[in-house]
């Protein structure tokens, strides 16, 4: 049921991408109810008033309020878009997950296609009552015809039983579990074994302890193809006891051997059904990475939500670096109509309705943001606003101290009048121009420390190819 509701999201998710024009209006739905429900119950996240000035900076003249409400609602429709390709790629995940299975519903092995080799299965088997023990089984391919071979057995038999002692000392001195395998690797050969008490040692090699120490006769047949090979090994035991989720596993795989030796000519194992009495529940463990995708998921969308923020300023202190550079041209643009006889609102016109022309015609494409604001200065002074207010707006909206400067010195001079405007303007451009020069070297100094690793990478190669001849020639 839970695959049958899976694949039918995952088919109601498809759709929903498929039709890309619904999906697109749904999601402009959603994220205005989102954006709306957010400013009535006053979310800091949806009402960060830096955000607002920063893009009053970056788009003059446009109102602040509406372009917090585009840029938040567009923000929760990438966070919802990025929402949406993530549940469909852990849905997605959790079907190849179950589709994957080779445990049926019906409690049976699924063996693996001729050529494929054998299949490690993990399952856990849980008995009412009980803790669930943990059981990994090899199913093997099924059997088909078989060829004669049996060249390498003698050296196969001495390295399985060194394989199968594993860490106890010897045969007459066995204290902890065996680990016999069906196959080894490098042999062409199936083994199969079996003990002559499994209360004391089981079928996958578990030690059950007795009170005391106990002769056990281990039955081992190799198989390839038509040839059979039987050896017997005496086996002494130490005493263990195994309880719980222990004892489970080590009983379930006494009981799926059985199983697997029984529909050996069969594509399916039946898995028993019970354990004496008890009923067993076997459930395949299988790697899932639906939950982890969604916890990505999460924080990818978190995180594209928050960091918009940090960009969004990144932009407004990329515009400012940039009016930075523009400053001391414009200055000495305004020095050179001041010391011509305009005024000041003239000589403000001038240099912001040249650059407006400049973008009508060739360099369309140019921007420039301090005549941005400029011609948005003009603009207010056409409205009615006086000069010195137009001018302290306009000082405030670049951010530049620079520029609150030059300000400051335009009013003063429109309030009270000041005779000095051009020398003191002179200084300013000087000072401009020096802090610009500045600003130039440090940037190409930074230039050269980060061209300075290839350099140290091409030196180095250099050096190889001209020392590997040379130590080749001495024939070092």
């Amino acid at each position: 049921m839970y695959l049958i509701g899976t694949v039918v999201g995952t088919g109601l998710v498809i759709l929903a991408f498929l039709s890309r024009r619904e999906e697109g209006k749904l999601l402009e739905r959603m994220s205005v109810y989102l954006y709306k429900k957010g400013c009535i119950y006053r979310i800091p996240m949806l009402n960060a008033h830096h955000v607002q000035r920063d893009l009053e900076s970056l788009y003059p003249g446009q109102s602040g309020l509406l372009l917090q409400g585009d840029y938040y609602r567009k923000k929760i429709r990438l966070l919802l878009s990025v929402l949406c390709v993530g549940t469909l790629l852990g849905v997605l995940a959790r079907i190849c997950s179950d589709m994957g299975s080779s445990l049926t519903e019906q409690g049976e092995l699924l063996r693996p296609a001729r050529g494929q080799g054998t299949q490690q299965v993990e399952l856990q088997v849980r008995m009412q009552g009980e803790e669930p023990g943990v059981i990994s089984v090899q199913v093997p391919e099924r059997r088909l015809t078989r060829q004669e071979a049996q060249e390498l057995y003698e050296e196969f038999w001495e390295a399985w039983k060194r394989e199968t002692l594993g860490n106890n000392p010897s045969w007459r001195e066995v204290s902890s579990s065996l680990t016999p395998v069906e196959e080894l690797e490098g042999y062409p050969f199936e083994v199969s074994w079996k003990s002559s008490d499994y209360e004391v040692l089981g079928g996958s090699g578990a030690v059950y302890e007795p009170q005391t120490s106990t002769e056990v006769t281990l039955t081992v047949e190799s198989r390839y193809l038509d040839l059979c090979w039987q050896e017997e090994l005496d086996i002494l035991v130490v005493p263990r006891t195994l309880e719980g989720a222990e004892l489970l596993a080590a009983q379930a795989w006494d009981a799926y051997c059985l199983a697997q030796e029984e529909a050996a000519d069969r594509d399916r194992i039946q898995l028993p059904e019970k354990l004496g009495e008890n009923a067993l529940e076997w459930r395949e463990i299988r790697e899932n990475h639906s939950a982890v995708l969604m916890l990505m998921t999460v924080v990818t969308a978190a995180a594209v939500f928050l960091f918009q923020d940090r960009d969004l300023h990144q932009q407004v202190l990329k515009r400012r670096e940039r009016m930075k550079e523009n400053y001391p041209v414009m200055l000495s643009k305004l020095i050179l109509y001041l010391g011509a006889g305009m005024t000041i609102r003239g000589a403000f016109q001038k240099i912001a309705l040249d650059y407006h022309a400049r973008q009508e015609g060739v360099q369309r494409s140019l921007y420039e943001p301090l005549y941005e604001e400029m011609l948005y200065a003009c603009n207010r002074l056409q409205a009615g606003v006086s000069e010195s207010r137009t001018l302290e707006l306009w000082a405030a909206r670049t951010g530049l101290q620079d520029c609150a400067k030059l300000s400051a010195l335009l009013v003063q001079n429109l309030k009270k009048g000041n005779t000095a405007l051009l020398t003191r303007l002179r200084e300013e451009g000087d000072r401009a121009l020096q802090e610009e020069l500045n600003l130039h070297r440090k940037k190409g100094e930074e230039a050269g420390t980060a061209l300075l690793v290839p350099m140290i990478m091409m030196m180095a190669i250099v050096m190889v190819l001209v020392m590997v001849p040379a130590f080749q020639s001495f024939g070092i």
